[in-house]
C-alpha cells in the first residue's frame, strides 16, 4: 500500500512540476515526496493538495527572479527624467502662486506647459524598454508614441482633436479623440505604479501613489467628458471629477517629487521595468 501511494504522489508532483522551471523541477519532486511521505496517512493526501494550491505562486516566484538584471538608466538620463518630474511641480505651483503678477492667460500657459517635464521620464522608460524587448522600428515606434501622448498630455490630445476637428468629423468624434489621447498620462502613471507594486520594485508607498496619482489622471477627464456627451449624467460626472482631483492632487505632487529625486540623487531607478 505504502508503495502504490508512493508511486501515485510520485506521478502527481511530476506532472504538476510542469508548472516551475526546468532545471528546478527534480529537486522540487525529491523534495516535496520526501515530506509527504513523512506526513501521518491521515494528512498525507490533505498535505498533498495544499502543497499542489500553492505550486501556481512558487512557479511565479522562481520565475519572476530567474529574470536577468537589467541595466539602470545611465545617470544623465536619469537626472535629466527626474529634473523633469520635479519640473511639473515646480511649474505648478509657480503659476498658482504668480497668477496675481502673470495673469490667468500666462497662468493657463504655465499649466499647460508643465506636463511636458514628464516627457524626459516618459521617453527614458519607453525607449529604454523598447532596446531591451530587441528594438526594432515598430518597438522605437510605440516607444515614440506613447512618448507623445503620455509624456506631453493635454497638448498632444488638443492637438490630435484640433486636427480631426479641422478633418470635417464631428463634434462627438473630436470629443473621443481627445479622451483617449488625454488618458495616455494617466494610464500611463497607474501601469507604472501597479506594475511597480506588483514586481517590488522601490518602495511601496512610491508605487502606489504613483497608482493613485494615475487613476486621478484618468478620472478627471472622464468625469468632464461624461458631462459633454451625457447632460443627463451631469452629477455623475461632477462626482468623477471631483474624487479623481482628491486623489491626483496630493498623489501627484508627493509621487513627482519623491521619484524626481530619487532619479536625480541615484538612489534607484523608480521607472525601472
Amino acid at each position: 500500500m505504502r508503495e502504490l501511494t508512493t508511486r501515485f504522489l510520485a506521478g502527481v508532483l511530476a506532472v504538476a512540476s510542469v508548472l516551475l522551471p526546468r532545471d528546478g523541477r527534480a529537486r522540487w519532486r525529491e523534495e516535496a515526496l520526501a515530506v509527504l511521505l513523512d506526513v501521518p496517512t491521515p494528512l498525507r493526501f490533505r498535505y498533498a493538495v495544499d502543497t499542489l494550491v500553492k505550486l501556481p505562486l512558487l512557479a511565479w516566484q522562481q520565475r519572476l527572479g530567474a529574470r536577468p538584471a537589467h541595466a539602470p538608466l545611465s545617470r544623465p538620463v536619469s537626472a535629466f527624467a527626474g529634473a523633469g518630474l520635479i519640473g511639473v511641480m515646480v511649474t505648478m505651483v509657480s503659476a498658482l502662486c504668480l497668477t496675481p503678477l502673470i495673469g490667468e492667460d500666462a497662468a493657463e500657459f504655465l499649466f499647460l506647459l508643465a506636463p511636458f517635464g514628464m516627457l524626459p521620464a516618459v521617453a527614458a522608460r519607453s525607449f529604454h524598454r523598447a532596446r531591451r524587448r530587441g528594438g526594432g522600428a515598430r518597438r522605437h515606434l510605440l516607444a515614440a508614441l506613447v512618448t507623445l501622448f503620455a509624456g506631453t498630455g493635454p497638448v498632444a490630445a488638443g492637438v490630435l482633436a484640433t486636427g480631426v476637428g479641422a478633418a470635417g468629423a464631428d463634434g462627438p468624434s473630436v470629443v473621443a479623440v481627445a479622451l483617449v489621447a488625454g488618458l495616455a498620462p494617466g494610464l500611463w502613471l497607474l501601469h507604472t505604479g501597479v506594475e511597480a507594486l506588483v514586481r517590488g520594485r522601490g518602495p511601496a508607498a512610491l508605487g502606489a501613489l504613483a497608482a493613485a496619482a494615475g487613476t486621478g489622471l484618468v478620472g478627471v477627464p472622464v468625469g468632464l467628458h461624461l458631462g459633454m456627451l451625457a447632460p443627463d449624467l451631469r452629477w455623475l460626472s461632477l462626482l468623477i471629477s471631483a474624487l479623481s482631483l482628491l486623489a491626483l492632487v496630493p498623489s501627484f505632487a508627493a509621487w513627482s517629487v519623491w521619484a524626481g529625486l530619487r532619479l536625480l540623487t541615484g538612489r534607484s531607478d523608480p521607472l525601472a521595468r
